[in-house]
């Protein structure tokens, strides 16, 4: 089973877009702080713990695949919020707080939002068919050759 289930997330690193795992990594996230808070009203001291544990070890990977040559000052901003977030969680531990889960749900829910914008414009962007060019009816600029098409892709 864990095999299988292995092997499904290897599959999906393959064909899934970057942007929609991020996505789905939020959505994870967010799942196990609201299931945290549901814990925290049922006093279930320990699946808060685990609830939380696993929402602070994917941020802890969402943070450490920044890259910081290639992402600059965005890497650097969302390093500081999943810091930022991971602080919080820490609160939660502390302090068995519903309303510091909400504003965790809260932070994630409007970052996700954010990269699900992020991945359907890469999506569009990438499934439209190219775009022909019509070329003029003389030439294309260059002494007496005939006109070329042009292919523009996004």
């Amino acid at each position: 089973m864990v095999k299988q289930q292995y092997q499904a997330y290897v599959q999906a690193t393959h064909t899934v877009a970057k942007t929609k795992q991020i996505v789905m990594l939020y959505d994870g996230v967010i799942r196990f702080v609201q299931q945290a808070k549901e814990a925290i009203r049922e006093k279930r001291i320990e699946d808060r713990y685990k609830l939380l544990l696993k929402a602070s070890e994917v941020i802890y990977g969402l943070q450490g695949a920044l890259d910081f040559e290639q992402g600059g000052h965005v890497a650097k901003v969302l390093y500081n919020f999943y810091s930022n977030v991971d602080m919080k969680i820490f609160t939660i531990h502390r302090t068995n707080s519903i309303e510091e889960c909400d504003v965790v749900i809260a932070d994630l829910k409007q970052m996700r939002d954010v990269w699900a914008e992020i991945d359907e414009s890469m999506g569009a962007a990438t499934s439209q068919p190219p775009v022909q060019q019509q070329p003029s009816a003389t030439t294309n600029g260059n002494s007496g050759e005939p006109p070329q098409n042009i292919t523009l892709s996004a």
